[in-house]
């Protein structure tokens, strides 16, 4: 009776397990250009296409429908817009934060890739600006000339053990399939 009740407890504790879900929201922002505001300022007009300041109340607004979100950037921030061309002439002093860093800090973004505009400006320009980042870059295919390695890639933690480290999956689109499924399930 004892090995019996031992088997039903170890089987529904591995049901459990497997059966546990974390639902989890994906929220994305791209392309940004230091649009901060939602106005145009090429023609002079309030705007509903873009503006982070828009699109920080429907993050909020996402963020509070779920227990769950992470809220990552794609690139092509530092670059596109008046705001960018003035930050970009005005220079950054060790210590100053970037207006576009200084809101998206506020907006807890969890991870940023480098777009290709982030180079508009150059890579002294683009190290100041990433400085002023509260949250990690990740990008794999930027290789600095001089040593070889991943210019961005975050470095070892021992706060958050495994970060920065290298690893090898043999089936990454099934991760990767995986985790958009269940994204896509919890979103509805």
């Amino acid at each position: 009776m004892i090995k019996f009740s031992a088997t039903l407890l170890a089987t529904l504790i591995a049901a459990s397990v497997n059966a546990a879900t974390v639902d989890l929201r994906i929220m994305e922002t791209t392309d940004l250009h230091s649009n901060m505001m939602d106005f145009d300022y090429y023609k002079d007009a309030a705007t509903e296409k873009f503006g982070l300041v828009r699109t920080a109340s429907l993050i909020e607004q996402a963020r509070a429908e779920v227990k769950n979100s992470v809220l990552v950037d794609n690139g092509d921030v530092i670059q596109g817009s008046p705001l960018g061309d003035y930050m970009a002439a005005k220079g950054l002093k060790e210590g100053d934060v970037h207006p576009v860093y200084k809101a998206m800090n506020t907006l807890n973004y969890a991870v940023g890739n480098l777009g290709n505009h982030e180079f508009n400006y150059g890579l002294d320009f683009l190290h100041k600006a990433l400085a002023g980042a509260k949250f990690p870059y990740v990008n794999a295919n930027i290789i600095d000339a001089k040593t070889g390695k991943p210019m961005f890639t975050p470095v070892p933690d021992p706060g958050y053990p495994g970060r920065g480290q290298r690893r090898s999956n043999p089936h990454p689109a099934h991760r990767l399939y995986r985790l958009c499924a269940a994204a896509d399930h919890d979103l509805g």
